[in-house]
């Protein structure tokens, strides 16, 4: 999960400088992400169920096996953007389309490591449980845009190539050195045919609406803040592609840095309950983006981005721990999916309406973000009046 992180913070980190040094519109930046982001959410929950009748270990290799093809894939494709080999509206599908099948199989990886952790932690402990899975998200964002940024100043692209070599060098450390979950399925024999339409059922629970909400809200904001960013440091701050990358690496890593200590603070010592930690999430959010809103300061922006990294850093535990309670081992695989999806629908709206509101004004996408935590903080307030936890 750490190097997964690692891989995605780093592309989001480096995609508006590419996007400008290719010729790509900020909205065309935007839609590469949206259209990944879209077929991963739809892939998460049915990688979920398969983890349930595959095991959860076939279905992580299988998803880090695909993200690293489908990385060097995407990274191949900038270069021939950068050589001016494709441009324009052929570049654009390109990139979409080799996203999009890179989405498809990644999606297998975050269920299938959440069910597994749900698998080896007792209801207790599951909150502590999956906000180690978010610490190794943060670990691995807090090493991504470093990397990125130091590697981009000699090639662009050159990180994305480092990427794909260490997320297939991790598939081979999961197929030799994890152990197998202790959870034991039903035979897939005869439920084949069922698979599709058994894992995206999860999306019409009743017993999930309520956190699906959030935590689409929550990472729809975070896309909102990730994906203009870069822009703004460019156009704010007159940074050439280069430096704004370095920029937003910097940024992002202290972000990350912020949410691990939390993390580690608040959910592994004083073992803060989940309702608790999305209580807190919420406000730090709108915090962030309200500054982004008022300042444009580099400093500014770095305060702010830490604070949206705070939130996002428990919020995710917090609605993967919630959604997990709700139900028994048989259905761990698609509750982790789907609450694995809640990041990718967030980022399938999140990019195209962020960027589209850049380009009228800088400071629209963060007064949205401002104005969506208000309902949302009402949703959580709910759900602590009914004792979810």
């Amino acid at each position: 999960m750490g190097v997964t992180a690692l891989g995605q913070t780093l592309v989001f980190t480096l995609l508006p400088s590419l996007g400008r040094a290719t010729g790509l519109a900020e909205i065309q930046v935007g839609l590469i992400i949206s259209c990944s982001s879209l077929a991963f959410a739809l892939a998460s929950p049915v990688w979920g169920y398969l983890s349930e009748l595959y095991g959860r270990r076939p279905i992580l290799i299988i998803g880090l096996s695909g993200y690293a093809t489908g990385t060097l894939l995407f990274a191949l494709v900038f270069q021939a953007g950068l050589a001016g080999w494709v441009s324009g509206g052929v570049l654009v599908a390109l990139l979409v389309a080799a996203r999009m099948s890179q989405a498809v199989i990644m999606a297998a990886t975050p269920p299938s490591a959440a069910a597994y952790t749900a698998d080896i932690t007792a209801p207790e402990a599951r909150t502590r449980g999956m906000g180690r899975i978010g610490a190794a998200n943060n670990l691995g964002t807090v090493l991504g845009p470093g990397i990125g940024g130091m590697l981009a100043a000699v090639a662009l692209v050159l990180p994305l190539y480092l990427v794909a070599g260490l997320v297939a060098l991790m598939a081979v450390f999961i197929l030799f050195f994890l152990p197998p979950s202790p959870y034991r399925g039903e035979p897939p024999v005869q439920r084949r045919r069922t698979v599709l339409a058994t894992g995206l059922r999860a999306y019409t629970d009743r017993r999930f609406r309520d956190l699906l909400i959030t935590g689409v809200v929550l990472f729809m904001s975070f896309a909102l803040v990730q994906q203009t960013l870069g822009f703004l440091f460019q156009d704010a701050l007159n940074m050439s592609p280069s430096e704004a990358a370095g920029a937003l690496g910097t940024a992002m890593m202290a972000a990350a840095i912020t949410s691990l200590t939390g993390q580690i603070l608040v959910v592994q010592w004083l073992r803060a309950p989940a309702l608790v930690l999305l209580a807190l999430a919420v406000p730090a959010i709108g915090l962030g983006a309200g500054v982004l809103w008022l300042f444009d300061s580099r400093l500014g922006m770095t305060l702010a981005v830490m604070l949206v990294g705070m939130g996002i850093g428990f919020g995710m535990p917090a609605i993967m721990s919630l959604a997990s309670l709700r139900v028994d081992s048989s259905e761990q695989g698609r509750v982790a999916g789907l609450a694995s999806a809640c990041p990718s629908l967030g980022f399938v709206l999140g990019p195209l309406v962020g960027t589209g509101l850049y380009t009228l004004d800088h400071r629209f996408p963060y007064m949205l973000v401002v104005m969506l935590m208000v309902p949302l903080a009402v949703l959580v307030w709910r759900l602590r009046r009914a004792g979810t936890a």
